[in-house]
């Protein structure tokens, strides 16, 4: 792997749903327009290798669908399909996009039919042109540039949101724990706020992506959305009096929130914070002009759950009642599949930026996994990024499993074993080390 001059392309797409569609976890219908939806996409090219993320506002993609577009942008501009990452943000109000969560529709939303499907389908084909639309666009504009990373300690902005309790085993904050049971959350958080910064031939800011560990889960209506990365950027437009593409990233958070996140002010609490702190660090990145890229992509097969019983049926029953009649559709969902395919396939993905690793992991990925894979990276600065290039649900711990509750049940297509994310690690440090060792 060599050293090569720089280039970079950054390409904003505008996606702007009809109206009457599912939201991934709001409303069953979708009645307006709260904030802007986008594509978004930054290609680096060093004159030897090349790679491409995208990032989406949406709450998750299926496989099927990244391995199709992949395809397309490498067939239109010739961006290797294994060299793009497309990444969500986890939104819970832009339309339904993963035919996995079906049971879920069905349960829960009363005009869920084959003509919504349909349109949801529909969708996903004009997500999927304004994807390779971006990746391409962006790599149209190649000029020279440089790359470089800086970071912030940010301990007061989220909380890792599974509780230990006196009586229930542990107990997800935002289902309502009963009064006097918290007695300590189960896990970390990771604070580091991480900010990468490329700058065009006259060091003047082209684009930004940054990465923290925090649900991106404010919204929950009728509206259409995009809640973080759309405030943040527009924030970060205001502030500094011109527009600087900011792309998103979220880290391993499916087990951790953002503080008042429940509260009518918490989108706009963690909008002000998120945004001080790249406002305060962007001017600080050392960028370099000469860097080495590479990027790396293994296929991974998983042990399905164990589904033969419908496990936590009574721990549902006890915390969420309202699922007492969505269990057991789901549970019957994943023995057929089961029954056709005992394995599960995803993706990892790596990407080296000169001294910097992005990680692509594709579930609702725990804190700690991320924690481990940044210490044992060999790279001076990595980052992780869930919900990329796939959506595998949650991937929750061992320990996760001993205490229960909602990420571990046998529902919202959680069908990993527990000892898939240790085996996600593994590779991703894997695939660093590869990239790293080709110095």
């Amino acid at each position: 792997m060599n050293a090569g001059q720089l280039k970079a392309g950054v390409a904003e797409v505008p996606l702007k749903p009809p109206l009457g569609l599912a939201t991934g976890d709001g409303a069953p219908v979708a009645k307006g327009y709260g904030t802007p939806l986008h594509a978004k996409a930054i290609v680096l090219s060093n004159g030897e290798n090349e790679v491409a993320l995208v990032t989406l506002d949406a709450m998750g993609i299926a496989r099927e669908d990244v391995l199709r577009v992949t395809k397309i942008i490498e067939e239109r501009c010739g961006i290797p399909a294994g060299a793009v990452m497309v990444a969500c943000s986890h939104t819970h109000v832009a339309p339904s996009m993963e035919k996995s969560l079906h049971t879920y529709r069905r349960a829960f939303h009363p005009n869920w039919d084959e003509t919504a499907m349909a349109r949801e389908r529909e969708w996903v084909e004009v997500v999927l042109e304004g994807i390779a639309t971006a990746a391409c666009q962006a790599k149209s504009k190649l000029e020279e540039a440089s790359i470089g990373t800086v970071s912030a300690d940010l301990p007061w902005l989220v909380f890792n949101r599974r509780r230990h309790t006196r009586n229930y085993g542990v107990w997800t904050h935002w289902m309502g724990i009963p009064k006097n049971q918290a007695y300590e959350p189960e896990g970390p958080i990771d604070p580091d706020f991480g900010l990468i910064v490329v700058r065009d031939a006259q060091f003047k800011p082209m684009a930004m992506v940054w990465n923290f560990t925090g649900h991106n889960s404010f919204s929950f209506g009728d509206q259409y959305g995009a809640d973080l990365p759309y405030t943040v950027q527009a924030a970060l437009d205001e502030r500094v009096q011109e527009h600087i593409p900011c792309l998103y990233t979220a880290g391993c958070s499916g087990n951790t929130n953002y503080f008042d996140y429940q509260k009518p002010y918490g989108l706009e609490k963690a909008t002000d914070e998120v945004t001080s702190a790249i406002v305060a660090t962007y001017r600080e990145a050392c960028t370099l002009p000469v860097v080495k890229l590479g990027s790396r992509k293994a296929e991974m097969f998983f042990s399905q759950r164990d589904f033969s019983e419908y496990w936590w049926k009574h721990d549902i029953e006890t915390k969420l009642p309202g699922w007492k009649n969505y269990g057991p559709m789901e549970v019957e969902r994943f023995q057929a599949e089961a029954r056709e395919n005992e394995t599960y396939q995803t993706d990892v993905a790596v990407f080296r930026m000169g001294d910097t690793a992005l990680v692509g992991l594709p579930g609702e990925m725990f804190v700690e996994y991320q924690l481990m894979i940044k210490e044992r990276s060999p790279f001076k600065k990595t980052y992780v990024s869930s919900y990329t290039n796939d959506y595998a649900g949650y991937v929750a711990t061992k320990k996760a499993f001993i205490g229960g509750s909602y990420e571990v049940w046998p529902t919202l297509n959680a069908r990993i074993s527990r000892e898939g994310g240790n085996v996600m690690v593994a590779k991703a440090v894997e695939l660093l080390e590869d990239l790293y060792d080709e110095d």
